[in-house]
């Protein structure tokens, strides 16, 4: 199958460095970048539905989107994380939709081991048999899988996705960063809600301190695009991150 290329192109991270160099604050620089062509990569979001029963989230149930993502990369489609245990089907549809088979993934990064993000790791694994499967290294020991996870450490990369050690949420959770159109798959070191970016829920955070640093750490980037496991996408994401950092911890 004839896979879609991933597009080059760093206008937006090298303004923001350029930026970032003259002092201005990272809501100035998110301001600034709404001006600039952003090219995207060729991406399929994938969104299903999962229920937190009464007491973990808060005290009542929570109905949570949980998104996972197909991307076109040079050397094949990478798939970033594999939803709930119901999503291989929708994965697979996305994965048509960027112009491949599963024979055309040859990497699964998993974000972290929470179980909304490797629900769907041996059906996915098992259909794309020439996948390397990845996640940060504290989190691989425990993620079960149908062959061998490789531990992934801050600078490592996935074709041309460099992995960011964002620990926290959990203590080997990784964002993914693609720093040639600035865009970030931020895991779960952040969601949002009606419009806004919010922190996970402290129920399933392991550090929070931690958690914390890995915010201000994402927000230091001036991502152009954040694209959130739990939420939809929002304009201007790293102002949002910006409004975040400093308030009161919780979910």
């Amino acid at each position: 199958a004839a896979v879609i290329p991933a597009r080059s192109g760093n206008k937006a991270s090298e303004a923001a460095a350029a930026l970032a160099s003259l002092g201005y604050s990272q809501s100035e620089i998110g301001a600034a970048l709404k001006g600039i062509d952003v090219e995207k990569l060729p991406i399929e979001e994938v969104v299903r539905e999962m229920s937190i029963p009464a007491g973990l989230a808060g005290p009542e149930p929570v109905i949570s989107d949980v998104r996972c993502y197909a991307v076109a990369q040079p050397g094949g489609i990478v798939v970033i994380d594999t939803g709930m245990p119901d999503a291989a089907n929708a994965i697979a549809d996305a994965v048509e939709a960027l112009g491949g088979t599963f024979t055309d993934v040859r990497d699964i990064v998993l974000t972290h081991l929470h179980m909304d993000h490797i629900g769907s790791l041996f059906a996915i694994a098992e259909q794309a048999p020439l996948a390397s499967i990845y996640a940060g290294g504290p989190d691989s020991p425990d993620i079960r899988s149908p062959r061998k996870v490789r531990a992934m450490e801050e600078g490592d990369s996935v074709q041309d996705l460099q992995v960011l050690a964002t620990p926290g949420h959990t203590p080997g959770h990784i964002s993914i960063f693609h720093e040639g159109t600035g865009t970030l798959f931020i895991g779960d070191a952040a969601a949002t809600d009606h419009g806004e970016a919010v922190r996970s829920p402290a129920a399933f955070t392991s550090d929070a301190s931690r958690a914390e640093e890995s915010l201000e750490r994402i927000a230091s980037l001036a991502p152009a695009r954040i694209l959130f496991a739990h939420g939809a996408e929002i304009p201007s994401p790293s102002g949002a991150l910006v409004r975040l950092i400093g308030g009161p911890y919780g979910g």
